[in-house]
């Protein structure tokens, strides 16, 4: 019990320490009147068309989630090819593991058609 203390502690200082840094700077900040150029989204004198949020397709986020699956796959296959003399076979396990879960969240993507363009 007594090994989290300097972990509570730690985490009241930083808590202090951010809530005077907002503070202060909430205090020595200049106050502006509030009017409709101040706020709105685009600078240099462009007149604000639409809205400011444009909803995107969920497709390009579905893109780049099987990007980082297929990125992180690549670079622990690498890894794994350059230190396979050294490794145990507990780590072997793990790292097939890691590999044929990735794949099978790429097979499931390209089985429900989710990669496909709409």
């Amino acid at each position: 019990m007594f090994e989290f203390i300097p972990l509570a502690v730690a985490l009241v200082i930083s808590a202090i320490v951010a809530a005077l840094i907002v503070g202060i700077n909430y205090l020595l900040i200049p106050s502006s009147p509030k009017d409709d150029i101040r706020f709105s989204p685009y600078e240099c004198g462009e007149e604000v068309i639409g809205e400011a949020q444009v909803r995107m397709n969920v497709q390009y986020y579905v893109y780049g989630i099987a990007y980082l699956i297929t990125d992180i796959l690549a670079v622990t296959i690498i890894i794994w090819a350059f230190y396979q003399y050294n490794l145990s076979i507990s780590s072997i396990v793990a790292l097939s593991f890691l590999a044929f879960s990735m794949l099978f969240g790429i097979l499931y993507s390209i089985r429900k058609r989710l990669l496909r363009w709409v």
